[in-house]
């Protein structure tokens, strides 16, 4: 008996029940899996795809009958070009007439919203009762694209704005904006309302564009010079345990100085107004905070409670970087605001092309009344069990909580249409089939969308997706920018930038290809642009052929493109091109993971993994370890991997219909070792200029032992695996390297059981829905040449805030 069979006894004693069924033929697990690599993965062919993508989208169908909606209509209209209906509502309720009358003719029935701009004031409804067929659908649709603006907020009175003259509020503007800075009192207006305070300070958009609050620095962040106190900690708190008390009168959070002078007018109005945030890394790079003031004084900062991790700095060769954040003091160059709530008076400093008589000024807040969906939030347009409905061609922009919303139904679609300006989320897709985003952008939102659906248990394919959007521009920051749960979503050929935002998914049966992304995460350490962690549930989630390039690594901890984190297993990461992605390719340190047929460049590492368990007494500790769940930590908290995995899959799911006849390695994984890296593959790559293949940390996650200079041995990983070093690539073998072509070149032969890349097609597409793309060759030879120069390495300041794009109306 070797010693993992030797371990399989010993985890018996410990989970009878889960183990019932080992025995010792386990022990040639490790030679069937060799044997099995012979063939190629079913994620490595084309045809892959077809099961997501063969039904995804309704016929393209010459409607039967159309009703129109305009600016200056009237609901007692008929409907026509001529003679409009005022409302969706009014259009929405000829359909239904129609429906019960004559039924849906055929092709369906269109509504077409002429050009003009529409104020949503409260929540556009269809239900399942407003659904169509699949060859005679419900099209909602702007009469031509960009042109057709639905609105929400409330728009203030720009006559009303006068230019900031009285001594006494002109001494509490910064010198910059003294003569330029223009106010309106809202003490009667409902939009204060939006403006709640102490950390919900609402939105404001002038003439299409989303203005910024005052903050100090304007974009990146200052430094902590000095830590006074570290603060009280909530990350450790046991079941039960509470934080420490605190208030406005009496704040117990911790305190520092800035590296940064800190202007005394900033103290004098936090003594005024006692609302001001601060926002940053003040522990670890990987967790943004966004922290109430509770005092300024003799140029010292206090938090007014507690933090999760308290201000720590231990990456002494990393300063934590923080920002004050609701300032009016550091209101200091165009496009920035802010609104005084104790004397309800709104600050902004126009932008270019401001006009009194023609400009639109919009307090970005609550949208009226409405019943609000599964997701708790309510939205311009939601859709609630309908099917074969079709939004197409519009501008959504000043939304509060959403601007759309599907839920559940089949073959919903919005398409071709701008999501801008939100003070929350874009799109929520919750349930149904087929549902679905495509030729959409999205930019200057909290967050641009998220999609769910199917059943984790009877492991049903929801088959929604997001599919040549492009994603730009958003405030969110980590995880959940774009959130994907369930089973059998698709993410493909879509285009991501310019944003501290990523990727976060809980899936099973992930497919997500033919995607680019670059200038992403740029403020944080320990980032990558698509994550999922700590799950033993998250079975074939493949990665396949996408083009991730131009990230940075601003803080101590490694960014990598791909990463399965903290033990997380099935992910498989084949078939893409990493250029520059910030310290390398991917990371992951749990089981049934790959990374397979990939090119890694100009990178430090390949592939970054940590020393596991793989002895049978490494192997029981961790079993073991799980009892401080519901002990030390709250049970389910993150590391409670089979209470996690059994609240989702049922108890002892793995070993039942459907999940045992699916996904039979997870079975073979719980039963051996799931504590470390066991049956992956790491194979069929090449790197160019990449120093370290494999990279086997010897540290612990923390944030000391990634500062540990410990490095592990190959011998560290597991016997049951496939670890093969990459093969050198040079530059050579690709077509164009100045304009990031990396297709190679027809005079160059791939190694065998290489599969070449179909490179060219990743990125937007051209189709009926988006027509026209931008020039791959042109932005991203432009993208090269602003970035070819630039150094990695530790943290630089001024490299790190030369990644923050200007706003749009600051660019010449």
């Amino acid at each position: 008996m070797n010693s993992l069979c030797f371990s399989q006894y010993r985890l018996a004693l410990i989970r009878p029940t889960a183990f019932l069924l080992v025995n010792l033929l386990m022990c040639s697990l490790g030679h069937a899996q060799e044997n099995k690599e012979e063939g190629q993965p079913a994620f490595s062919f084309p045809e892959y795809s077809s099961k997501y993508t063969d039904n995804q989208f309704l016929k393209d169908v010459r409607p039967g009958a159309k009703f129109y909606v305009g600016p200056n209509g009237k609901d007692n209209n008929p409907g026509t070009k001529n003679k409009p209906f005022r409302s969706l509502e009014a259009a929405r309720n000829a359909i239904r007439n129609l429906k019960t009358t004559k039924g849906l003719p055929n092709g369906g029935v269109e509504v077409v919203v002429l050009k003009g701009t529409y104020f949503i004031e409260n929540e556009f409804q269809l239900l399942k009762e407003d659904s169509g067929s699949p060859d005679r659908p419900v099209v909602y649709s702007g009469e031509a694209p960009d042109e057709v603006i639905f609105s929400s907020g409330a728009e203030l009175n720009v006559k009303k704005l006068q230019k900031v003259k009285n001594e006494k509020l002109l001494a509490r503007l910064h010198p910059k904006a003294r003569g330029k800075v223009m106010s309106i009192d809202l003490t009667k207006h409902q939009a204060a309302k939006a403006f709640k305070g102490d950390g919900e300070y609402g939105q404001l958009a002038m003439n299409g564009s989303m203005l910024q609050l005052a903050q100090w620095p304007n974009r990146g962040y200052n430094h902590i010079g000095e830590i006074l106190e570290e603060g009280p900690t909530t990350r450790w708190l046991k079941p039960n345990e509470q934080p420490m008390p605190y208030s406005k009168i009496n704040p117990t959070g911790g305190k520092f100085r800035f590296k940064e002078n800190l202007s005394p007018s900033i103290a004098d109005e936090f003594k005024r107004t006692g609302d001001m945030r601060v926002q940053g890394y003040f522990h670890n790079d990987w967790y943004f905070q966004n922290e109430a003031v509770g005092n300024i004084e003799e140029g010292s900062v206090q938090l007014l409670h507690h933090t999760r991790y308290g201000i720590v700095d231990k990456i002494k060769s990393i300063p934590r970087r923080v920002r004050l954040f609701n300032v009016l003091a550091e209101l200091d160059e165009p496009g920035e605001w802010y609104f005084d709530k104790k004397e309800q008076r709104l600050y902004v400093w126009p932008i270019d092309g401001f006009m009194p008589k023609t400009s639109r000024l919009t307090v970005i807040g609550d949208q009226g009344r409405g019943q609000k969906g599964k997701s708790g939030k309510l939205a311009m347009i939601s859709l609630k069990n309908t099917s074969n409905v079709i939004l197409k061609n519009f501008v959504f922009e000043n939304t509060a909580d959403l601007a759309v919303s599907i839920e559940g139904g089949e073959h919903n679609l919005l398409a071709a249409s701008t999501v801008r300006n939100g003070a929350g989320k874009g799109v929520n897709i919750s349930g149904g089939k087929y549902n679905g985003i495509t030729a959409c952008n999205f930019y200057d939102l909290y967050a641009a969308f998220s999609i769910s659906g199917g059943d984790f248990r009877s492991l049903e394919h929801c088959f929604n997706f997001a599919t040549n959007n492009i994603i730009r521009d958003c405030r969110y920051r980590g995880y959940g920018l774009i959130g994907l749960s369930g089973v059998g979503i698709y993410f493909a050929h879509n285009l991501l930038y310019n944003m501290n935002g990523a990727i976060s998914y809980k899936t099973v049966d992930l497919l997500m290809e033919y995607n680019e992304f670059y200038n992403i995460g740029y403020e944080m350490g320990d980032f990558n642009v698509a994550y999922c962690g700590a799950q033993w549930y998250t079975m074939n989630n493949v990665l396949r052929y996408n083009f991730v390039h131009h990230l940075i690594e601003p803080g101590g901890h490694p960014v990598m493109a791909f990463r399965n984190d903290d033990g997380g297993a099935g992910l498989k990461i084949y078939g893409n091109v990493f250029y520059r992605s910030g310290r390398g390719g991917a990371a992951f340190q749990g089981p049934l993971n790959d990374y397979q047929n990939n090119i890694t460049m100009d990178c430090s590492v390949m592939w970054w993994t940590n020393k596991s368990a793989i002895s049978p007494d490494e192997i029981q500790d961790r079993w073991k370890d799980l009892s401080k769940f519901g002990r030390d930590l709250p049970k389910g908290d993150k590391g409670d991997y089979l209470n996690i995995v059994e609240s989702v899959i049922g108890e002892e799911g793995w070993l039942k219909s459907p999940w045992k006849e699916a996904f039979p390695e997870m079975k073979e994984m719980i039963e051996s070792n799931p504590w470390a890296q066991t049956f992956c593959h790491v194979k069929d790559n090449y790197t160019f200029k990449v120093s370290q293949k494999f990279h086997i940390h010897g540290g612990s996650g923390t944030i000391e032992g990634l500062e540990s200079s410990e490095v592990g041995r190959f011998t560290d990983l597991p016997a049951e695996g496939h670890f093969e070093l990459p093969t050198d690539i040079e530059l050579s073998a690709f077509r164009d390297v100045s304009s990031l072509d990396f297709s190679f070149r027809e005079d160059f032969t791939p190694k065998p059981n290489f599969k070449p890349i179909p490179f060219e097609e990743i990125g937007l597409v051209n189709d009926r829905f988006r027509p026209s793309t931008p020039n791959k060759m042109k932005y991203r030879s432009e993208i090269y040449k602003r970035f070819k120069s630039e150094k990695g390495g530790r943290y630089n300041a001024e490299i790190v805030n030369a990644r923050y794009p200007l706003p749009s109306y600051l660019k010449p």
